[in-house]
């Protein structure tokens, strides 16, 4: 019986800059030092001096490989108290943003896409920065096909949802909640060699009637890092023989077997 799947293609890297990393680089995505010399991850009551300052900026549209959403570096205010899961940059979707990247297939095979997800945890009196917010990741070919790879609720990392300035027990104060991340694995969507496609994270935060009875999108936000995507080549299956070949290739082994007997009598 034929293996459907090979291994994992030596063209892995099919979304590049997963990280984020380039696109701060490209667009000049801002970083702070503060006057004791840390980069900008400073405790607070440790020096930090510019809380006016954040470098939480919008994806320039015709910058880098990501299109729609924004970026942040690690650091200790507007991005909510958290550090970038790989190197110091990470991708933020909020509201109904979608953030995308598109991308040329290589090759035939069952994809595999993994990330880090988690939320901004709120800050100060703002307890709704941490609710949970649901997205979906979706794979869009040139033809207008949807895949829909999966659908997901980011949390806060430890599972804080609200806190308050004075709280001094908040875990976001802790190295382990700034650090933390949650791992993401989906499998099981199909690329096709040589075509083009767009892998979106779309952010879905609810709306809600406010109390001029209009629709609001609610305040959400989901932070992503350390995207990739690869493809497992699928494998064609062995070739059923024809009806009139097996029947050749049977009577061949019944004649070898014959032949097997006589001898075995002399």
């Amino acid at each position: 019986m034929a293996l459907l799947l090979a291994g994992v293609s030596v063209n892995a890297a099919l979304i590049l800059d997963g990280s984020f990393e380039s696109q701060a680089v490209l667009q000049a995505n801002p970083s702070y030092t503060p006057t004791s010399g840390a980069f900008s991850g400073q405790p607070l009551g440790a020096g930090w001096n510019n809380w006016s300052w954040s470098s939480w900026q919008d994806n320039n549209l015709g910058v880098g490989v990501w299109v729609g959403g924004s970026i942040a570096r690690t650091e200790e205010f507007a991005a909510g108290w958290k550090w970038a899961q790989d190197g110091g940059v990470f991708g933020i979707i909020k509201d109904r943003q979608t953030m995308s990247q598109t991308f040329l297939a290589t090759e035939s095979g069952v994809g595999t896409l993994d990330w880090f997800d988690a939320n901004r945890p709120s800050w100060r009196n703002h307890t709704w920065f941490g609710r949970p917010n649901d997205y979906s990741v979706t794979l869009i070919d040139a033809n207008g096909g949807v895949q829909t790879v999966g659908n997901y609720t980011s949390a806060v990392y430890l599972g804080l949802e609200s806190n308050s300035w004075n709280n001094l027990g908040d875990d976001r104060f802790t190295s382990e909640g700034k650090a933390g991340w949650f791992p993401r694995t989906a499998t099981g969507f199909v690329l096709q060699g040589g075509m083009t496609y767009t892998l979106a994270f779309n952010s879905l935060a609810p709306t809600y009637v406010d109390g001029n009875g209009i629709t609001q999108i609610d305040d959400r936000t989901t932070l992503l890092d350390s995207i990739s995507l690869s493809v497992s080549p699928m494998l064609a299956p062995d070739p059923v023989p024809e009806a009139g070949t097996a029947g050749a290739l049977g009577m061949v082994a019944l004649a070898g077997l014959a032949g097997w007997c006589r001898a075995r009598r002399r």
